[in-house]
């Protein structure tokens, strides 16, 4: 069995307002987590990306590094912590709202060109064979408001969504490309666990008077409590309980066919 992960955490973009503080916690967590204390992931076959390193050109280069190869019965893990967004869809046809989420990698202007697509997403792990055992994490927001403040009054807390770019709005509604969910010929073969609904925003906190995503930080801590026997559906069902429990005002999300087994093979 194979093991690759990529873990892409953006806490500082060019821009100071949108600058967050506990992306790169949130990767170095799940590092530790999957290689020291589970010792299921190579730490040789671990990458890392984080801030200026995490241009949307190199995310995708590392994507492709992290596909390529893979087979039946390899783990693969893409973790990614940082700001997100929505944006007018390419495919309306597809989208009820007329939207698709996005996440905001280093250089993102509010360009088509420097946004990262659900679809582009869809389309990259398209060809990753059946039987591989492939988890996909985004602690960002889905945020419908671009223009909201992200702090909170204490400033304990701020949120995952990107400020002061006008994202492009669609002259490309009729383009004639496929629709790459549709490429990827059915339902997600992986599992996707994502920190909040497409209408909300994740948080960025101070927990144990430390920094990171809440949504990570109680995934880690229940994966490490019931990840050994409880399917990742019922691990995000817990998680929640505890976003609820603590006051964090977002609903985690699972999807995907791989959702219905554990987090490790």
């Amino acid at each position: 069995m194979n093991t690759k992960a990529l873990l892409v955490g953006i806490n500082k973009y060019p821009d100071p307002r949108n600058s967050l503080r506990g992306c790169i916690n949130d990767i170095l967590d799940m590092e530790y987590f999957i290689s020291e204390k589970n010792k299921v992931y190579d730490k040789t076959k671990i990458k890392k990306l984080t801030d200026r390193q995490a241009t949307k050109k190199e995310i995708v280069n590392q994507i492709k590094w992290l596909t390529e190869g893979a087979q039946a019965g390899d783990q693969l893990l893409f973790h990614y912590s940082g700001h997100g967004a929505q944006a007018a869809t390419l495919h309306p046809h597809a989208e009820s709202d007329g939207l698709d989420e996005i996440i905001c990698p280093y250089n993102f202007n509010g360009s088509n060109e420097t946004m990262f697509r659900d679809k582009e997403f869809a389309h990259l792990f398209a060809g990753i064979p059946k039987g591989v055992h492939f988890v996909w994490i985004s602690d960002s927001c889905h945020a419908e408001d671009l223009s909201r403040d992200p702090k909170m009054e204490n400033e304990a807390v701020m949120f995952r969504n990107f400020i002061g770019a006008r994202v492009e709005k669609s002259h490309l509604y009729n383009n004639p490309i496929p629709n790459p969910l549709m490429i990827a010929a059915g339902p997600f073969r992986g599992a996707l666990l994502s920190a909040c609904a497409s209408h909300q925003l994740s948080a960025d906190a101070i927990i144990n008077n430390r920094f990171n995503g809440a949504f990570t930080h109680y995934l880690i801590q229940n994966l490490i409590e019931y990840g050994a026997t409880k399917p990742m559906e019922l691990i995000v069902q817990l998680v929640n309980k505890d976003l609820d429990h603590y006051g964090y005002d977002q609903d985690a999300q699972s999807e995907g066919l791989l959702a219905k087994k554990t987090f490790f093979v």
